[in-house]
């Protein structure tokens, strides 16, 4: 659930809440209201018609001395404001205890409208009138204690429902102060909860990108918040831990890149001290070879002449990668040499695939991977020694294999060659040959880009198996891997 919906519930929901609290307050107030309201118009209906009876006769007396058109309008209103009285207090609902008297009082406001009424049509005759209205009289001070009785027993039967009353607001204000501080509790925890999964989450991805751009080690990072939630930190989470995935790839990149930048400076101070007066040289090998030929000591001029051709290769452009082809070519320059030292003691085996020789490769890997066989592999062979290099194809890849039936090798040495590494006690020729061997190692992943590049197959006294994995449509920069010297 996203941090936007938590919102929309939570909130609504507080405003629901609430707004019931007041509901049911406002409902409870307007119950004991009612009662109260109901018990004051009763003892105001008896308050109203006392005085509606004694204004009644007032005007009935005003008539009497004053007999006209003014004095008449006025007892008639006041006459028809205690009719209305009397009928208010008709209809009105009264408790069991008072509905007696209440009768006893509406019927004496019945009997002073008659007495009133006899008093105005005796109005010709004064001594009659005067009869009549001392009667109406007598019956406005009983309707006076009538009231004053019944507003007595109203009081004092409606004075459990006063204390009922009293006891119901009081509950009602402890009630309301008990609501008001558990939903503002419960607003606080909710706020605080809401706002917790908010900010603690945020605090610690804070924490982790600072911890990253002071350049610690990612494997220390502060614990982040779970990717799997389903709100926004959880989306961000996931995309900050994608981020770091990606700057930990683009650093092994960036690393790879370097290592290849510092190959290729080794590689260019080597050619640099390589390539004093190369003119010369290759000018003396020819003079050399001329000589030779002119002896006529053929085969000491084709020996020189493959020499200067593997000179000449080895002082192209470290740069520029070269073929399969080009490759082998230099091998053989270089197995010509070696078997005109070793002559039948070694036997030199190639079986090329045509269609991976055109695949590209950095230069100078499977000449050293041809020598170590000679000099580490069959060299201490009296005779039979026997080197195979083999290309063929496998899918997209071409598959060289250099092979010798020597010496061999133990698992603790191919573990230490696959792994770039080397004994630091090792004997000068074991250590040149290691070192040799790694940096070619390492320079076909780097050029092929997997660590698969590399597999070698060997036992003690049962020979070695070299095999490289080179793919043939690898699109290839202008720099490329450096060549490095094989010891």
């Amino acid at each position: 659930m996203t941090i936007r919906s938590k919102l929309l519930i939570v909130i609504p929901l507080l405003i629901l809440l609430a707004n019931g609290v007041y509901f049911f307050l406002f409902r409870s107030a307007a119950v004991v209201q009612s009662s109260y309201d109901r018990m004051m118009d009763r003892v105001l209906g008896y308050r109203q018609s006392v005085q509606s009876a004694e204004l009644s006769l007032e005007a009935l007396y005003g008539y009497l001395l004053n007999p006209d058109s003014a004095t008449k309008a006025e007892f008639a209103s006041a006459r028809s404001e205690l009719e209305k009285g009397r009928e208010a207090l008709e209809r009105g609902e009264r408790p069991a205890v008072v509905a007696s008297s209440a009768v006893g009082f509406i019927q004496l406001l019945r009997t002073l409208a008659v007495q009133e009424d006899e008093a105005l049509s005796a109005a010709e005759s004064p001594s009659d009138a005067l009869m009549r209205y001392e009667s109406a009289e007598k019956t406005v001070g009983f309707v006076r204690e009538a009231g004053e009785a019944l507003v007595e027993l109203e009081l004092s039967v409606d004075k459990p429902i006063f204390r009922s009353i009293q006891e119901e607001n009081a509950r009602m204000n402890r009630l309301g102060i008990a609501i008001l501080a558990v939903q503002t509790l419960l607003g606080v925890a909710l706020a605080y909860w809401i706002s917790r999964g908010v900010t603690v989450p945020v605090e610690r991805l804070v924490k982790a990108a600072k911890h990253v751009s002071e350049g610690k080690p990612q494997e220390a990072l502060p614990a982040l918040p779970s990717s799997d939630s389903k709100d926004e930190l959880g989306v961000l989470t996931g995309a900050f831990l994608q981020m770091l995935d990606d700057l930990k790839a683009s650093a092994e990149r960036d690393r790879e890149r370097l290592e290849q930048d510092r190959l290729v400076k080794e590689l260019e101070l080597r050619a640099l001290q390589s390539q004093i007066h190369p003119h010369f040289l290759f000018n003396s090998l020819n003079v050399l070879s001329k000589l030779a030929l002119i002896e006529g000591a053929e085969q000491t001029s084709d020996l020189i002449v493959s020499m200067s051709k593997m000179i000449r290769y080895v002082l192209r452009n470290p740069d520029e990668p070269v073929t399969l082809r080009e490759e082998l070519g230099h091998v053989a320059d270089y197995v010509a040499i070696q078997q005109a030292r070793f002559r039948s003691r070694v036997r030199f085996v190639t079986e090329a695939d045509e269609a991976a020789l055109s695949a590209r490769i950095p230069s100078l890997t499977i000449q050293p991977l041809v020598e170590n066989a000679f000099v580490h592999g069959i060299e201490r062979l009296e005779g039979g020694g026997e080197i195979r290099l083999t290309v063929e194809t496998d899918g997209s890849d071409a598959i060289v294999s250099v092979s010798d039936n020597g010496v061999g090798m133990d698992e603790a040495t191919i573990r230490s060659l696959l792994r770039m590494e080397y004994e630091e006690n090792a004997a000068p020729d074991r250590m040149s040959a290691g070192l040799g061997t790694r940096n070619v190692f390492r320079r076909l992943q780097l050029f092929g880009g997997r660590d698969d590049a590399v597999r070698i197959s060997s036992r003690p006294g049962a020979g070695t198996t070299v095999t490289v994995r080179i793919p043939m449509n690898k699109e290839v920069e202008k720099r490329d891997v450096p060549s490095i010297d094989r010891g």
